[in-house]
């Protein structure tokens, strides 16, 4: 399912005008017959329904002026609201608002909020995608009149008052039960708070051309869900054995993160890896030995400090020879020492690599290293980790998500996975967005868990897009399946690790 930003949403209504030719009275009139054809189905049963449509001064007020017009095939009782003025209305939305005074529909302007109106639906057109920043003042009691009624609410296109760009919120938004939005969901209902405020969204087509046929600025958004999983998740050959399963070397742990390594291994053998090896302080190996004992470790002298050293560079290279993709960072801490190794390591493995957590920070405000890379890489950071590594706050990164990664990924030729919500997979200008996950997977552990299944698909022969994103598919997957169980908070890393083959074999034995 492709998603659009506003800025895309805006290119394709001018596609549309500009080189197909569908003026805009005509999207803006196509727009009014489909919500008020989904506005009828959402009503009571009463004998005369009355529906309330807040309109504002933009094309998402006039798509609420054209449903009225269309409203008045039914039979039902339509109140028209107007946020603005009388003159603000311009365009399109003015032929419609002239339109609806000449059938001499009931239109109140300003302040009036209809506190004690009880109406069966309410239409809310108040701001469209264009929105950004703060919700202005005149328009706060209007979305808190909406969203303290008792009745059922249609957003146009996307909620009034959410983010269509970062799906946050500033400081109120309209609690809608469906959104009608056209051409494609915009990617604020997917981010962050948009599902909250969003209710059900759905998709139609008012005149615009193929999505697949025009070339959008910025990245093309999608989302990763089942019917791609099924197509990529079979069983294994009936020949396989422990080495065509692929082969993970794990660069990970130290003293009291030891977890770490224990999940990563763990989520690597859970999703079908054939062998792993494990590096391991020697002082930590005892924990290693006991807690890994499907795989191999590897202990490596430490002098009893508990962490790895640049001096551990040759043997760890002896064992990335044997691996089909290495998995660095978890939990390796950060010692002065071990982030030289993670700097000389990153420079020379040739396999394909999956850097994580304290991997990655070393290159803390210096991402250079990792965009010049020669080999094939994957990072696969959390947003706070994103913001060290870009240089910038984890707030400007939030609210201006798409178009910081549109400047990130044009100079990063490797895989960016970027844990936020819903988490995010990018290669140059494609990214997709997985359907998968909630709450409970915001525990300690959990992305080490993930960092496994990585390396165990990556092993196994899958390209490094799909591996990322089939890998986050079944991590959330995972942590869904628990929810009835465990609930959100009750949710811990290992619990993940039984409910990856379930995941799996569904797939599998389809």
């Amino acid at each position: 399912m492709r998603l659009l930003t506003p800025i895309q949403a805006y290119e394709l209504e001018d596609i549309s005008m500009n080189s197909m030719g569908i003026s805009g009275y005509k999207l803006m009139g196509n727009a009014g017959r489909c919500i008020a054809d989904l506005a009828m189905k959402m009503i009571s049963d009463n004998n005369v329904p009355l529906i309330v449509i807040v309109c504002g001064k933009g094309n998402n007020g006039g798509d609420g002026f054209a449903t009225a017009l269309e409203l008045l095939n039914y039979n039902v009782q339509v109140q028209i609201y107007v946020t603005c003025n009388r003159g603000e209305i311009k365009d399109d939305a003015l032929i419609f608002f002239l339109e609806c005074e000449s059938h001499k529909l009931p239109i109140i302007f300003g302040d009036t909020i209809p506190i004690n109106l009880k109406p069966d639906l309410i239409i809310d057109g108040i701001i469209g995608t264009g929105f950004k920043g703060n919700l202005r003042q005149n328009l706060l009691p209007w979305i808190e009149w909406i969203n303290s009624s008792e009745s059922p609410v249609l957003s146009i296109d996307i909620s009034s008052g959410l983010s269509g760009n970062s799906g946050e919120v500033l400081p109120i938004a309209v609690n809608a039960d469906k959104t009608l939005t056209f051409g494609a969901p915009k990617v604020g209902t997917i981010f962050r708070k948009g599902p909250l405020y969003s209710g059900e969204v759905i998709t139609e087509n008012i005149g615009f051309p193929n999505l697949d046929e025009i070339d959008f600025s910025g990245i093309e958004w999608s989302m990763f869900d089942e019917s791609l999983a099924s197509v990529m998740l079979k069983k294994p050959g009936i020949d396989s054995n422990k080495y065509s399963n692929g082969k993970v070397l794990i660069i990970a742990g130290s003293k009291g993160l030891t977890g770490a390594a224990i999940l990563t291994s763990y989520g690597a053998l859970r999703s079908g890896v054939g062998l792993t090896i494990t590096t391991s302080p020697s002082s930590l190996n005892d924990i290693y030995e006991r807690s890994i004992i499907e795989g191999i470790t590897l202990p490596l002298a430490d002098n009893g400090s508990g962490h790895l050293l640049i001096d551990h560079y040759d043997q760890i290279m002896e064992k990335v020879e044997w691996a089909d993709a290495v998995v660095l960072g978890p939990g390796i801490g950060r010692a002065q020492t071990t982030q030289e190794l993670v700097i000389k390591l990153v420079e020379s493995i040739s396999k394909p690599l999956i850097l994580d957590a304290d991997g990655l920070f070393p290159f803390a405000g210096n991402y250079n290293k990792l965009r010049n890379r020669k080999y094939p890489l994957i990072i696969t950071p959390h947003l706070g980790e994103l913001s060290k590594l870009l240089g910038i706050e984890s707030s400007e990164l939030i609210s201006n998500f798409p178009n910081i990664m549109k400047q990130f990924m044009s100079d990063f030729n490797h895989i960016a996975h970027i844990k936020q919500v819903p988490s995010c997979t990018f290669q140059k200008e494609i990214s997709m967005i997985n359907s998968t996950g909630n709450p409970g997977l915001a525990t300690g552990g959990s992305g080490d868990v993930l960092s496994g299944i990585l390396g165990s698909l990556v092993a196994q022969g899958f390209d490094l897009f799909t591996a990322t994103t089939l890998s986050a598919y079944i991590h959330g997957k995972a942590s869904d399946n628990l929810i009835k169980e465990k609930g959100f908070r009750g949710q811990i890393a290992s619990d993940l690790l039984l409910q990856i083959p379930k995941v799996i074999s569904h797939f599998e034995q389809s």
